[in-house]
């Protein structure tokens, strides 16, 4: 599929349808702060509730978790938001039990864990590689396999985000366009986009953040500022699957409290944006679905660990 065509997928078919990296080092220090920090794998009762900011780290693979509190926000957006689609409305209340939260998308290492033989993508010789890189190309499905293999570890139920989970964490208790505001030239502190760089260098044909980044591919997870919620590269970066079928007029039938989404439909969302995306699908109301058997090199995801 060109470059083109994908930005016709995304509108046409799609419609229908660290500063500190996560190394070992990292999690070392993390895990032996566990006296500091929540531990949600211990029965003890002296055990402290989880509280906004927590961290916990998943051993197998050195990946850090936060905790996003519970609470109500509103899902979607207003009818004035600039680029709005319709699949955006109405806008609604959902209110969400609260859960741990990848702080990053999962990485090629982390992947790798699971899927040795994950193979080296480049994007016309650009390295899609490193092992903080977010892992990309996977498809719906090897989401969702991760997830369960990473749950055969014994540290506890990981799982896909809902899409209202997802929306929730990317806010932060924001109901601008972005998390960092309603403007696109400061995009480049917070997240990796596309930018007149990569348009020169890739010859995209299409819109761009009037700001730079220092990346053409995918940025190293953790390299952008956090949102609110401690949580990196929630807008940009690698388009994040998550656990819902897409439906088109799925909001105007939500339940409320703790939404699943739909029993079917044409595609899985997908939530976030990449650097390779358009800047009107880089907001946090932005959605779209996608064939869950499909793979390309601005597809990943982030994982939830249930309470």
């Amino acid at each position: 599929m060109g470059d083109f065509e994908l930005i016709k997928y995304t509108y046409i078919c799609c419609a229908v349808v660290l500063s500190l990296s996560v190394t070992d080092v990292w999690a070392d220090v993390a895990l032996k702060s566990a006296t500091k920090i929540a531990r949600p794998n211990s029965n003890s009762s002296s055990t402290l509730a989880p509280k906004a900011g927590d961290a916990w780290v998943e051993p197998t693979t050195g990946m850090a978790f936060v905790w996003v509190p519970k609470g109500c926000f509103k899902m979607g957006s207003p009818e004035s938001e600039k680029n709005r689609h319709e699949d955006e409305g109405p806008l609604h209340e959902v209110c969400l039990e609260g859960y741990w939260l990848g702080k990053y998308e999962v990485t090629n290492r982390q992947f790798r864990h699971w899927r040795k033989d994950h193979p080296d993508y480049k994007y016309k010789d650009h390295s899609l590689n490193g092992d903080d890189q977010p892992v990309v190309n996977v498809d719906w499905n090897d989401a969702n396999d991760y997830a369960q293999w990473l749950t055969a570890q014994g540290r506890g139920t990981f799982r896909l985000p809902t899409e209202a989970e997802w929306e929730y964490a990317a806010r932060a208790n924001t109901n601008t366009v972005r998390f960092w505001g309603d403007g696109e030239s400061e995009a480049c502190r917070y997240a990796n986009v596309v930018t007149p760089a990569a348009k020169r260098e890739f010859s995209f044909t299409w819109d761009t953040f009037p700001c730079e980044d220092n990346y053409k591919t995918t940025a190293p997870v953790g390299k952008f500022l956090p949102n609110a919620f401690g949580l990196y590269d929630m807008l940009g970066n690698v388009w994040e699957w998550v656990s819902d079928w897409y439906g088109e007029k799925y909001y105007a039938t939500s339940a409320r409290d703790n939404p699943q989404g739909p029993a079917l439909g044409p595609g899985r969302v997908v939530r976030g944006g990449s650097w390779y995306i358009l800047p009107s699908i880089v907001r946090s109301a932005a959605r779209d679905g996608i064939d869950p058997g499909y793979r390309f090199v601005i597809l990943g995801f982030r994982l939830v660990r249930q309470p």
